[in-house]
């Protein structure tokens, strides 16, 4: 459901004892209107032409889209022109930030970075370098905060344990960027995450999220696996970031996994 706002109005009036009934009706402010969350903006000004009348302003622009179309108001006998409407900034995540995510749409949850982040990471789709290991295959859309609208240029980072459980901390096996397309969608290629020991217990298995946006905030985020035996002991595990594993065949006949993990952006 998107939200209407109603801009700001603004009037001149003849500085006359009396008034026209022609010239009263004509004294019609500038408006604006501010659709949610697309980032649509409409906005129109009309002004009247008495005499001796202040300047009427222009529509002002939406916070999310286009500028106001409507120039200002023509100068009465005694005032200046008003000004046309300015332009609006951002899109559907700079609705977001003025607005809150749209009813029924749930944003992705965050999770905790971690000890083995490491930034600038190189963009590649395929993070393996012939790591051993069950092939994996993530797939995703990042989306703004209507669940709907897709973010093309959002950075996907993502990093996670080889087979045995370990990171790679001197370079950068099973690390990578992807910028998604335009229609928002991310593709990774890598095996599926191996356990380790946290304390007395070992965490499940997991794929670290840093998901940015020019429009958005970062999210820092954690992709767990339907069925791990070892979830319902993780202190870190949101069920909101738990997807099911679809097995398939791969390259040469071997069997791997597939993973859809889309992702929902809000302004900051």
């Amino acid at each position: 459901m998107v939200d209407r706002a109603g801009g700001p109005h603004a009037s001149g009036m003849a500085n006359h004892k009396t008034v026209s009934r022609r010239a009263a009706h004509g004294a019609v402010a500038g408006s604006v209107v501010a659709l949610g969350c697309g980032g649509n903006q409409e906005s129109s000004a009309k002004t009247p032409n008495g005499s001796g009348g202040g300047a009427s302003t222009g529509g002002g622009g939406g916070s999310g889209g286009a500028a106001g179309g409507g120039s200002g108001g023509a100068a009465g006998g005694g005032g200046a022109a008003g000004g046309g409407g300015t332009a609006g900034s951002g899109g559907a995540l700079a609705e977001c930030k003025a607005q809150g995510p749209t009813p029924g749409c749930k944003v992705t949850d965050d999770n905790i970075l971690g000890p083995f982040y490491k930034a600038d990471t190189p963009f590649r789709s395929d993070i393996t370098e012939g790591s051993a290991g069950t092939a994996l295959r993530v797939r995703g859309t990042v989306y703004g905060c209507d669940c709907q609208t897709p973010l093309a240029g959002a950075v996907v980072d993502v990093w996670q344990a080889n087979d045995a459980g370990a990171y790679d901390n001197a370079g950068f096996v099973l690390r990578g960027r992807v910028k998604t397309d335009a229609q928002g969608r991310y593709e990774v290629t890598t095996i599926l995450p191996g356990l380790y020991l946290n304390g007395s217990t070992y965490r499940p298995r997991h794929v670290h999220y840093k998901v940015s946006h020019a429009e958005g905030v970062s999210l820092t985020t954690q992709l767990y696996f339907e069925g791990d035996p070892w979830i319902a002991s993780d202190a870190f595990v949101k069920p909101s970031l738990i997807r099911p594993l679809v097995e398939s065949v791969g390259a040469g006949g071997k069997k791997q996994y597939d993973v859809t993990f889309d992702v929902v952006l809000t302004g900051s």
